[in-house]
């Protein structure tokens, strides 16, 4: 705090006394005090003139004015040092800077906390060997990534392969499998033709012998039928012109 104090009071005295801002190239008169270039020739119109001092009230030569080079570095230096550092983080109870790590509430706190505040009975280490410690484990941790994802990436590698090579495969394995159904199904329709025209000649073998049987048969029944006629007729004739 005695620190951020002593800073706050040392900005209060870059405000030049004329316009009440931070010092823009200051000048140093010739009684000592300091005012930004612009207000002096606000006041004064030309610095080859006499100017009269709004603090101390004595006349001075502003030709005589030189820039206050150390002043102004002052002020360049503290305004980087704004733009730079971040305002380090303060104890909301006790606005002590956190310096502390509590293992055991795994929280950074300050030098108060570990010992008058909530964590006076655990195990505290400085801020610093804290993050050296985390650091290493970080590392460890970072490189077990690394190795976890060296591995999956192979095995990544592998699966993709293993897809393409079954992709390819089977896209050899589905022509070789049409080609054989093809010769098979050319094999079956000419073993089908071949079965239906045998089928075909000894069927019309088959029926070209009955028909020249049953046309034997037609005759001789013909014939039966008229000998049967011929010989009822003769059971009918007398007895003299049956036995003739």
């Amino acid at each position: 705090m005695a620190r951020k104090m002593s800073i706050d009071n040392l900005e209060d005295q870059l405000l030049c006394p004329i316009c009440l801002e931070v010092f823009k190239e200051p000048l140093m008169l010739q009684c000592g005090h300091s005012y930004c270039k612009s207000c002096v020739l606000s006041l004064s119109g030309e610095l080859d003139e006499q100017f009269l001092c709004p603090v101390c009230r004595k006349s001075v030569d502003c030709s005589a004015s030189p820039p206050n080079v150390t002043l102004a570095r002052i002020i360049e230096a503290l305004q980087s040092r704004g733009e730079t550092e971040p305002t380090p983080e303060s104890c909301p109870t006790h606005h002590n800077p956190l310096s502390l790590f509590c293992e055991a509430d795994r929280e950074v706190i300050c030098g108060l906390c570990g010992t008058i505040g909530n964590h006076k009975q655990h195990k505290i280490t400085p801020i610093s060997t804290a993050y050296c410690r985390m650091k290493e484990e970080l590392s460890v941790l970072l490189t077990d990534v690394h190795r976890c994802k060296g591995n999956l990436d192979e095995q990544f590698s592998k699966l993709i392969n293993n897809k393409i090579r079954i992709a390819n495969e089977a896209d050899v394995f589905k022509w070789v499998i049409q080609k054989e159904f093809e010769e098979l199904h050319r094999y079956i329709d000419e073993e089908k033709a071949t079965f239906l025209e045998s089928v075909e000649g000894k069927a019309a073998q088959l029926i070209t012998s009955i028909e020249s049987q049953v046309k034997q048969t037609s005759d001789t029944l013909q014939r039966l039928k008229e000998m049967q006629s011929i010989l009822e007729t003769l059971s009918n004739e007398s007895q003299l012109d049956f036995i003739r």
